[in-house]
């Protein structure tokens, strides 16, 4: 008998296998050619270890990164521009050409090498300069100067690049308004900031999707969303619906506006519940149902497991006051950051998405597994980071069958990279790179164990990618 449905059964031709990075953690070069200071520049300044003034240096190694990535196998590169490599304050009446320079010499390479780039626009790296000028994306002049950033870098760039992500875990920053530069003595004046900066950025980007409609109608646009998937500790109702609650608030929430042009009524609960008032004005509900995104970046790393807290003081939680608290699931692998290994989670999070959004484009903008790793005569024997990229995309083809429409899968990161509060210890790259948290070292590119894995499924389009069996599976090989 022939089936008579047609459904997808495994990745398309197609399929853009790629791999991560953003900017101030790979590029270093902090201080050159004409590039400001921004937050994340500040805030790795007050780490114990390394800062982003050289980093692993990708700004001076950038010919031999690509071509590394040419050799993998690569169909594209999610990486970030550096709003102050372009407008070293933010809001300079002309852009940095060396920035400019850079980043032409980065896309055309990666055009050269048929590696599609995958771009986003702001990746927690807020220019130092509109934060001293006007407190940043605390006030609502940062909407023009995101912009006016946007609309240079998608002139610059757009004839090149065809996939643009707007602004990096957005419902993050917000949570954590320090990560933007917001600070205030008083906690909800502190909260009443970054909400209003989460609003903000909602109604730039907003700007900026319609823009890239208008400009390159053929372009994909949406933001990088930081996608958690909770599951309550218990079978209780209140443990369930906190766990709900928090996905809508730190996920949905971003692909809810992006995508229905609204905010959402969970949210405007929240801040009638908070006492928490926007800086709304008129014309602002059509800025954001004239402009919506096409496609959604989701960040997908692992489940997490939650509860009410018993404790009479709540706790911080993301850097929000919150009466819940995580609960480390010993049945699976755990990194040592608390990362499970939970790959059918992956498939369930990507039903969910298209249950809600059906047929969206979607592209896997980071998934990835961090460890402590050493340099063992030219080799790093990565075999958990092998694992976790082989339940993955393991469930990541089960999703596709499922019908949900992934496009492409990066997982985060193609270099080791600089972790701002773990140095260089929290490993997770394809490509090790001989420096640690002190010292620069030689800054060599190694390729691991995983670098070679994810070629042969690049090369065989996931054909070695298997089902592992129960004990496998739970074996911490």
């Amino acid at each position: 008998m022939t089936n008579q449905f047609h459904l997808k059964e495994d990745f398309p031709q197609d399929f853009l296998w790629g791999a991560s990075t953003s900017a101030f953690q790979v590029e270093g070069a902090a201080n050159e050619d004409g590039k400001g200071l921004t937050v994340a520049d500040l805030r790795s300044q007050k780490s114990k270890y390394l800062d982003t003034s050289v980093g692993v240096d990708h700004y001076h190694h950038v010919e031999e990164d690509v071509a590394l990535m040419a050799k993998l196998g690569l169909k594209s590169y999610r990486f970030s521009i550096s709003w102050a490599r372009i407008f070293p304050n933010g809001n300079d009446q002309e852009p940095n050409q060396k920035g400019i320079a850079f980043y032409n010499r980065l896309i055309n390479l990666l055009v050269e090498n048929k590696i599609e780039p995958i771009v986003t626009l702001f990746h927690f790296d807020c220019p130092i300069g509109i934060i001293r000028e006007y407190g940043g994306w605390s006030n609502r002049q940062a909407i023009s100067d995101y912009y006016r950033y946007a609309k240079t870098v998608l002139e610059l760039f757009g004839d090149r690049v065809k996939y643009w992500l707007t602004i990096n875990e957005q419902s993050l920053i917000a949570n954590v308004p320090a990560m933007n530069g917001i600070t205030d003595s008083d906690k909800h004046q502190l909260r009443q900031k970054g909400e209003n900066s989460n609003y903000y950025m909602f109604l730039a980007q907003a700007k900026v999707y319609a823009l890239c409609h208008k400009l390159y109608p053929e372009s994909k646009i949406g933001p990088a969303v930081s996608y958690m998937t909770n599951f309550p500790y218990d079978h209780t109702s209140a443990n369930a619906l906190k766990s709900k609650s928090m996905e809508d608030m730190i996920s949905f929430i971003d692909m809810d506006v992006a995508l229905r042009g609204e905010l959402p009524s969970y949210y405007k609960r929240y801040l009638l519940d908070s006492n928490i008032e926007l800086d709304v004005q008129d014309g602002d509900e059509q800025i954001l149902q004239n402009g919506k995104a096409n496609f959604l970046g989701l960040n997908w790393y692992s489940t997490s497991v939650f509860k009410l807290s018993q404790e009479q003081s709540p706790k911080m939680l993301d850097g929000v006051i919150s009466n819940v608290e995580k609960v480390r699931d010993d049945r699976l692998m755990n990194s040592e950051w608390d990362f499970s290994y939970d790959p059918v989670g992956l498939r369930f999070a990507l039903q969910k998405v298209n249950d809600r959004y059906p047929n969206i484009p979607i592209i896997i903008t980071e998934c990835g597994w961090p460890e402590r790793e050493e340099l063992e005569e030219g080799k790093v024997h990565d075999t958990k980071r092998i694992k976790y990229l082989n339940g993955h995309i393991y469930e990541l083809r089960e999703a596709i069958k499922d019908g949900v429409n992934v496009i492409s899968f990066n997982p985060w990161s193609f270099l080791d990279l600089l972790s701002v509060n773990d140095g260089m210890d929290k490993r997770y790259g394809l490509v090790f790179v001989n420096r640690d948290n002190y010292a620069e070292k030689d800054l060599a590119r190694y390729p691991k164990d995983s670098y070679y894995f994810y070629q042969k499924v690049i090369a065989t389009n996931a054909q070695n990618v298997v089902k592992l069996n129960i004990d496998e599976d739970k074996e911490e090989i």
